[in-house]
């Protein structure tokens, strides 16, 4: 591990901080971290340990070093400031980004029918919208109560499922209210 940040030059930090604004400036997509990535090696020349450290700086938003200069450090807090949380979304947009990140459902009439708009929205962004009556929306639920079913199958699948106990419950109790 490098010791302190002298290794890191003005020219390096230039366009260290001008290669994170240009791809900032796009949208943030699965690639987006892999630009990063490139970026932050390409930036410390190679050098695996600088490009650790930029990392690091980057990803936790702390300068753990002594910079070599004052200019160094404004730079670099300046990096902290305006990069650290689109690089963490980044991260987990490359990690998890189809994953549902939030799902809201609204209450839609129209004459004597009645349906819900449901939005489904991914950790990248990617957003879904549907409709669905009260047959499709029990539809929904059995087809999700079947996959929770094919987790329980498996030994790790039971585990993940363990975790959600309670809110398991909760929900059975919620169906049987709903009973008539």
């Amino acid at each position: 591990m490098i010791t302190q940040t002298a290794n890191l030059d003005d020219r390096m930090l230039v366009l260290f901080e001008g290669n994170l604004r240009r791809i900032f400036a796009m949208k943030i997509t699965r690639s987006t971290f892999r630009e990063l990535q490139n970026v932050i090696l390409s930036c410390a020349n190679q050098n695996k340990e600088l490009a650790n450290l930029l990392f690091e700086i980057l990803l936790t938003g702390q300068v753990k070093h002594n910079p070599a200069n004052e200019k160094h450090q404004e730079i670099l807090e300046d990096i902290i400031r305006n990069f650290t949380i689109p690089a963490r979304l980044a991260k987990e947009v490359y990690e998890r980004g189809e994953f549902i990140n939030i799902i809201t459902s609204d209450l839609v009439s129209q004459q004597e029918e009645s349906a819900l708009l449901n939005r489904l929205r991914r950790i990248d962004g990617e957003e879904f919208v549907f409709l669905s009556d009260p047959q499709n929306t029990i539809h929904l639920i059995q087809h999700f109560i079947g996959r929770i079913q094919e987790f329980q199958s498996s030994a790790k699948g039971r585990e993940e499922i363990g975790k959600f106990r309670k809110e398991l419950n909760l929900a059975g109790e919620r169906l049987k209210q709903l009973a008539l």
